[in-house]
């Protein structure tokens, strides 16, 4: 009778495990980043079964310790999590003690295998049906997520009722406005410099003013995270159940970020023969920008860092690049570089001619985000200055260089791009990095408007992101959305 192994069990592993992880972000993953590694984890599993077998290892033994051995490696980030509630915060917790320890154990439990003589077919038995049943679990998984993709498209707004009910006013292209929209990611209001770090930012608020822009003072943003925040002013509504509450939910981050690209807003402006840049460092089916992405570091990690290689490399990559100051000041120029690509390319949009598609431009600053750029004197910090400092001390230096693009991106506008144009400059939320019990302080956000016509009868003083497109499209497009309620919330970020 043949001797039972546990080889389908060693087969289905890695495709469980790689089925586990693109169901993570479902429908986000590139397929060929999911190929890739499974070629490398098979490769790696039949090259070392046929070194076992070689060294005269029986083939039903060299399965057991191979998948054994395989879970540890694959399942690494997830066990080293439980084996961190289990040793707490004591010193057994260090990775120079997890590794020698676990090594430990696969070496004693390989000696075991291979000195008993045999094996009940019983384990084997048990081993590949759990395997095939929690495998199918994961098919499960995929096909109710598929249907769920079906259904919304993989956005964390999927329905369209402005869309649906927008009616075309019917006006020729040459009278459309080009609309610019000018993101300040993390920029707080006047009111709230002024209170929290004793800052008078009236100089660039009076300029504004003074080129008839409408500058209201007190307001603040529907979601003090950036994804949600522009997402939901983009399609001018708030974001349906808790799917905004966790900013630490990937899934949601990912369905919001692609929502940046399909949204009312987007929608409309499409139906009225706008063309639209998107100039922003996220991921987007509008355009290849040639800026970084954020989040698509979580695509390309996301399997590599479940496993034992990845983790390791990325607690040696933290280490190092915490010392390394040439990859600070690389990281630095990469970042001003980014910030004056985007402006340049802002200005590069300006058309003075009417005799043309009307365009509608986002362009996205990291000025005022973390890490910042600049010291409290406004010049570029080094990794010594950047370490003793706090994000906190720094930021109303980096309010002092946005106000500087902002001043540069409004004249270049006003001066080369038609008269017939909307300027919105928006903070997406304030500053974000403060305590629990000052969370709502990151809620205040810069806002600033221009209407070509200087018809501000329909904003007013507390106005938050989720209402101005509302108006946009009411006042220039002669449509009649109902303004909603202005309400901000809280994202957890932890």
């Amino acid at each position: 009778m043949k001797k039972k192994t546990a080889l389908l069990a060693l087969f289905i592993l890695p495709a469980f495990f790689l089925f586990h992880s693109y169901n993570q972000l479902f429908g986000f993953v590139p397929a060929k980043i999911v190929l890739f590694y499974a070629v490398v984890i098979y490769a790696v599993l039949i090259a070392a079964y046929l070194i076992m077998v070689r060294l005269k290892i029986p083939a039903q033994k060299a399965t057991l310790i191979l998948f054994s051995l395989a879970i540890f490696i694959l399942f690494f980030a997830p066990l080293r999590e439980s084996y961190l509630v289990i040793t707490f915060n004591t010193v057994a917790r260090s990775y120079w003690i997890m590794l020698p320890l676990c090594s430990l154990l696969l070496v004693l439990l390989a000696r075991k295998i291979i000195r008993t003589e045999n094996i009940s077919p019983k384990v084997f038995d048990f081993i590949n049906i759990a395997m095939l049943c929690i495998f199918f679990t994961e098919i499960f998984t995929s096909l109710s997520k598929f249907s769920d993709y079906k259904k919304t498209n993989n956005l964390i707004y999927p329905e369209t009722p402005l869309t649906e009910k927008f009616v075309s006013p019917n006006i020729p292209d040459s009278s459309k406005p080009d609309i610019y929209f000018l993101l300040f990611d993390e920029y707080t209001n006047n009111k709230a410099l002024k209170q929290t770090w004793n800052y008078d930012n009236s100089s660039i608020t009076d300029w504004l003013a003074t080129n008839n822009f409408y500058v209201p003072s007190d307001t603040r943003c529907n979601y003090n995270y950036t994804v949600f925040s522009v997402s939901s002013a983009f399609n001018m509504n708030y974001i349906g159940g808790n799917l905004a509450d966790d900013g630490s939910n990937d899934f949601n981050l990912f369905k919001a970020n692609k929502s940046l690209s399909h949204n009312e807003t987007f929608n409309i402006l499409k139906k009225e023969n706008y063309s639209i840049r998107f100039l922003a460092p996220f991921g987007n089916d509008i355009e290849n920008n040639g800026l970084e992405y954020f989040f698509d570091y979580m695509l390309k990690d996301l399997i590599p860092n479940q496993t034992l290689p990845g983790s390791i490399g990325n607690s040696i990559n933290g280490n190092l690049k915490a010392k390394d100051s040439l990859g600070y000041d690389k990281y630095m120029k990469d970042k001003y570089k980014s910030i004056r690509y985007t402006a340049d390319a802002i200005k590069k949009t300006t058309d003075s001619s009417s005799n043309r598609k009307p365009h509608f431009i986002y362009g996205h600053f990291l000025i005022t985000h973390q890490p910042h750029l600049l010291d409290s004197t406004g010049k570029f910090m080094t990794l010594r200055e950047f370490q003793n400092s706090t994000a906190f001390n720094t930021y109303t230096s980096q309010i002092g260089y946005a106000n500087s693009v902002m001043r540069e991106l409004v004249d270049d506008i006003k001066t080369h791009n038609k008269p017939n144009t909307i300027i919105i400059i928006l903070g997406d939320h304030g500053f974000r990095h403060f305590p629990d019990s000052l969370k709502y302080k990151s809620l205040p956000n810069f806002s600033a408007i221009y209407f070509p016509d200087k018809n501000y009868s329909k904003l007013y003083n507390t106005i938050t992101p989720v209402n101005i497109f509302r108006v946009v499209f009411d006042q220039y497009f002669g449509q009649t959305f109902p303004l909603l309620k202005d309400t901000s919330r809280l994202v957890k970020n932890d």
